[in-house]
């Protein structure tokens, strides 16, 4: 018996010295000094290496440094600890995106977080942008549908949130579902009429249905509250386009051409052929070469299709071949 109790006392004062070690890991972790929170968490998890907290702190820890395997590790064991705490199956539903994992661990995983968690838009937000934005194997394409009954159980909680409005619209907007999108974000925009994410968002909508002035009117205003953003410009430029107003075109493009590289600059300062930013900037510079082209200036677009064509672009060399011989 007493044997017994040196070793129950032993496991305590480890429990106790372990709990130490992650409050001061915590409070490294508040400070953003996480060389010094790792410190305290391997003390911690020597001591007692199945600690869920200590698991968890260190799976975020990993998750910062981008050592997604480790972090899908500690995750791993916090949960087997506490399976009942709805923010790890959320994490590790986030580390299998960032590893590409098989859908089945994400969704489940999600399902177990929106099960336990209070009910809770956040969480059933994540799983709807997980179905609309998925690019994960081949066995799971992006799901429109599985994208808007997730949001509309969100609405169901929150019928009047702006933001989730603006979500479903998306996602309609995804399933070609055009009008009822437009119905969707024109609630929305109710609800908050200078929203410019909203207003870009119907300028989108407007702009499939072909109501390009009304889509116009929707990117004016958009980019009149928030004149950073490439992609109003991006819409912009296609909207004059349709309406014959190529010289404005041409300037929108210019706009988010230089928008664009201001982006690559800040970020790595190159990018790959295949890489988002490569892909955008070549296809910007397809689209001001082709406003030249529609303007009666062909001669004057060839300069973009070969920088275009340069980064990759294959149409940009058909319209080198027809205007720039």
């Amino acid at each position: 018996m007493a044997q017994e109790n040196e070793i129950n006392q032993e496991a305590l004062e480890k429990q106790l010295l372990a709990r130490n070690h992650i409050i001061a890991a915590g409070e490294y972790v508040a400070s953003d000094k996480d060389d010094l929170a790792k410190l305290e968490l391997d003390s911690a998890l020597a001591l007692s290496p199945k600690d869920w907290v200590a698991n968890a702190l260190m799976g975020d820890i990993m998750t910062e440094r981008k050592d997604f395997l480790h972090a899908l590790l500690n995750y791993d064991k916090a949960i087997l600890a506490n399976n009942s705490e709805p923010r790890l199956y959320l994490k590790r539903a986030e580390i299998h995106i960032k590893l590409n994992n098989h859908p089945e661990y994400i969704i489940g995983d999600y399902d177990r977080a929106i099960a336990l968690a209070v009910p809770n838009t956040l969480y059933l937000t994540k799983k709807a942008n997980y179905y609309a934005n998925s690019v994960n194997p081949s066995n799971f394409k992006t799901d429109y549908a599985s994208a808007i009954y997730t949001i509309e159980e969100a609405l169901a909680l929150e019928p009047q949130n702006p933001h989730l409005l603006y979500l479903k619209s998306k996602y309609l907007l995804g399933n070609k579902q055009n009008l009822a999108a437009l119905s969707e974000v024109n609630r929305a925009i109710v609800i908050e009429p200078t929203n410019d994410l909203f207003l870009a968002q119907r300028g989108k909508v407007n702009f499939e249905i072909a109501r390009y002035k009304a889509a116009l009117t929707d990117f004016n205003r958009a980019i009149k509250i928030n004149d950073q953003n490439l992609e109003y410009f991006n819409n912009r430029g296609h909207s004059n386009f349709n309406l014959d107003k190529y010289a404005a075109a041409y300037d929108d493009y210019s706009s988010a051409i230089d928008l664009t590289i201001m982006e690559i600059t800040s970020t790595k300062g190159s990018v790959s052929t295949n890489d988002r930013l490569n892909k955008k900037l070549r296809s910007l510079l397809l689209f001001r070469g082709m406003s030249l082209v529609q303007d009666n200036r062909p001669f004057d677009g060839c300069d973009d299709f070969k920088r275009a064509a340069q980064m990759g672009e294959t149409k940009a060399r058909n319209y080198m071949r027809k205007y720039c011989n």
